[in-house]
């Protein structure tokens, strides 16, 4: 682990207990995507514990080629149908990588219907700043999420894919750190309909392309 992420972890549970129960106070380290939850305060929140995977937003934005290391103040939905108001901040090492993420979501569902009750009254109507965000619980949960997204790129069944479109699939998914895996390759050939030594291929030529 880091240490910047080991110094982090000492304080999320003293920020969670600052900030209130409502208040969910997350530390990611990406490099297992599928358990990459290390310290959370509140976990009730989301439903989430340690050891639970990444969002896929998360990974998202840590995939961006941008260094917009800050995202805040943005409207989710939790598994549990808890309305969120969300802030995510990446954590990079010496070299600039992406090495995790501070999260923060809090739980705003009551003060929501306080809200709605005062603009029925107020006849106000305000479009929100909504973020797509899926909170999975463990990792066939997790690799089902990131396939469903990455099929959505190509936007066809597999039956009428062609390489190109898998290859656009792969490399999604290996910029978002799903081959970290275990038996994500497998998981990947099996909703693809190809087999795991395709999948090696096509990893081959991504990378050939990316170092050319």
């Amino acid at each position: 682990m880091h240490h910047t992420l080991g110094t982090l972890k000492k304080i999320v549970e003293g920020l969670g207990k600052t900030l209130g129960r409502n208040c969910e106070i997350v530390l990611h380290d990406i490099s297992n995507p599928d358990s990459s939850i290390i310290a959370i305060a509140n976990g009730h929140v989301t439903g989430r514990n340690i050891g639970s995977p990444a969002t896929d937003f998360l990974l998202d934005l840590a995939a961006a080629p941008n260094e917009n290391d800050m995202v805040i103040n943005y409207f989710t939905k939790a598994s549990n149908g808890k309305q969120l108001k969300s802030s995510t901040f990446l954590l990079r090492d010496e070299k600039g990588e992406v090495i995790g993420a501070l999260c923060i979501n809090i739980d705003i569902s009551q003060l929501l219907g306080v809200k709605d009750f005062v603009d029925d009254l107020l006849c106000i109507d305000e479009t929100e700043n909504n973020a797509m965000e899926n909170f999975p619980n463990n990792t066939t949960e997790f690799l089902q999420m990131m396939i469903d997204k990455s099929l959505s790129i190509v936007n066809k069944p597999v039956e009428f894919q062609t390489k190109e479109d898998k290859l656009k699939i792969v490399a999604y998914l290996n910029k978002c750190r799903v081959f970290k895996i275990k038996g994500a390759v497998d998981f990947v050939a099996k909703t693809l309909k190809v087999s795991r030594y395709t999948i090696y291929n096509y990893l081959d030529e991504i990378t050939a392309d990316e170092t050319t």
